[in-house]
């Protein structure tokens, strides 16, 4: 089984790459997206459709902005010590 893939699009610095699997005749076994981490490239989760792939970056993004506001009080506390 051989593979291709490329860069379908960016959403908020992550690429999403579409990546197909072909079989011995050639035909198009699977196809799956690739989130990739803007900072590192390592790849974040691989998902089914681009729609998921999209939903998948603005959930991570969100949980890092969740966590960042629930420890600036903390850090708001260290800060004043």
């Amino acid at each position: 089984m051989r593979g291709a893939q490329r860069v379908e699009i960016q959403v908020l610095g992550y690429a999403i790459e579409q990546r197909h699997e072909f079989g011995g005749d050639g035909s198009v076994q699977s196809t799956r997206y690739e989130v990739r981490c803007p900072r590192t490239g390592s790849i974040l989760g691989q998902l089914q459709s681009l729609r998921m792939a999209k939903r998948f970056v603005v959930m991570h993004e969100l949980r890092d902005f969740t966590a960042r506001k629930k420890s600036e009080p903390m850090d708001a506390e260290i800060r004043a010590a």
